[in-house]
């Protein structure tokens, strides 16, 4: 029989986050700041695993004394397309001639991840981001877990035919981070709305090392203007679109000190294309490719504007983290991103792709200090009343309550079974 006591009380047992890979994407950043607080504050046993791939993050959780596991998890219609080491994804007809076997093979990965769920007594799995939930949702039942709670980050971006609706019918409880979450999950997907929890992104406030200057490390002076954008280089972040609309400021850029474009995030698909177009637009001297930042409050505390170019996504880790170091942020119009900014997104959110539009809103504020310090400190100020960790772990922990309730209700309806003789009280 399993042990559900707790500082909060009897009820909860073993929660297991699931996330894609232990990389420090918005995503896996949200995972770690709930995990802390769900440990730290209410003092639950808390795991986290990553479905596919190890990674360097994993060791800010363990630092933490949340324990982690790797499932080394690849999906039978996904290959490696080497030498690029990316995963293709391979059309069911055309895998069933490679491997007959196919469906075998899904089965059995789906097993094994239900084995090792049951064997580390997971009671509550929260997966955030597509994969995960779709694997949570078809294996948590198998697991022996009370209770399953799809985390939708992506809407839409990523879809996993076929099985994604099975998964969706097997998941009792839906939490979106973003209004468009809630949307996608309710239109699109068809899930009663009577199921799905709005909970918006948590952000800490900025610990920053004074000893870092990211401004002398690039090379600028103290008035030169800085514009930051935090996302890998990749297709879903449209870095494109940013870099067209940097090439309009410069072009109109009338004073002598120029303002410099730090793009801070891992080198994906789109690395590329990104520094072929710098190179062809004359932009070298003020376009300045970071790769990996492990110190990111320090450089959003260096810059002056926030730049965010997604064409589709739930509420923005990078937006939520500039407004919380009292940054003015020019976004594509995103409900999540306008979920975040509330009225201030008025004047700095621009149709996604429209480089122009972009353009404009970028040079409206690099000529404008004060309206920049204007809407920098309504930001902070809309973080620290709506954003914050401790409220966001409040939330989920209301959600968990409430469906492991129902798991109970549900349990006692059937007597004589496992589950009905061990639910606690």
């Amino acid at each position: 029989m399993r042990t559900y006591d707790t500082v909060e009380g009897p009820g909860i047992g073993k929660v297991i986050m699931l996330i894609g890979v232990f990389e420090c994407g918005g995503a896996e950043r949200q995972v770690y700041l709930l995990a802390n607080e769900l440990k730290r504050r209410h003092g639950l046993d808390v795991e986290a695993w990553a479905l596919k791939f190890p990674g360097s993050y994993s060791s800010t959780f363990e630092a933490a004394g949340i324990a982690t596991r790797v499932l080394n998890f690849r999906a039978p219609n996904y290959a490696y397309n080497r030498p690029s080491a990316r995963l293709a994804r391979i059309p069911f007809r055309e895998m069933m001639s490679i491997d007959p076997r196919y469906p075998l093979r899904w089965v059995h990965r789906l097993w094994r991840i239900s084995r090792q769920l049951n064997e580390a007594r997971a009671d509550v799995i929260l997966p955030f981001t597509t994969w995960p939930n779709v694997i949570a949702g078809l294996t948590w039942r198998s697991a022996g877990a009370r209770a399953c709670i799809w985390g939708e980050r992506a809407c839409g971006g990523e879809r996993v035919a076929g099985f994604e609706r099975v998964a969706l019918w097997q998941t009792p409880r839906f939490a979106a981070n973003s209004s468009a979450g809630v949307e996608y999950l309710a239109r699109e997907l068809q899930v009663p709305r009577r199921r799905i929890s709005f909970i918006p992104n948590g952000v800490e406030k900025p610990r920053i090392d004074p000893a870092i200057n990211w401004r002398e490390r690039l090379g600028l002076s103290a008035s030169q203007a800085m514009v930051v954008k935090v996302a890998t280089i990749s297709t879903f972040k449209d870095h494109m679109t940013l870099l067209r609309a940097w090439k309009q400021v410069q072009d109109a850029w009338n004073n002598s000190e120029r303002p410099v474009l730090a793009l801070a995030g891992a080198f994906y698909e789109t690395y590329e294309d990104c520094r072929r177009f710098v190179s062809g637009a004359g932009l070298e001297s003020t376009v300045r490719f970071l790769g990996r930042v492990s110190e990111i409050p320090e450089l959003l505390d260096a810059s002056d504007i926030g730049a965010f170019s997604s064409p589709a996504e739930g509420m923005p880790n990078a937006v939520l983290e500039c407004m919380a170091a009292g940054r003015a942020i020019v976004s594509t119009d995103l409900p999540g991103v306008r979920d975040a900014l509330g009225p201030g997104a008025e004047g700095v959110v621009i149709p996604p792709g429209d480089a122009h539009s972009f353009a404009r809103a970028l040079l409206d504020l690099l000529g404008n200090s004060a309206k920049r310090r204007q809407l920098g400190e309504l930001n902070r100020a809309r973080i620290r009343a709506e954003f914050s960790v401790e409220r966001m772990g409040s939330r989920y922990l209301d959600v968990i309550r409430s469906e492991l309730a129902h798991s109970r209700r549900r349990a006692q309806a059937l007597p004589g079974s496992w589950k009905a003789q061990n639910v606690p009280e």
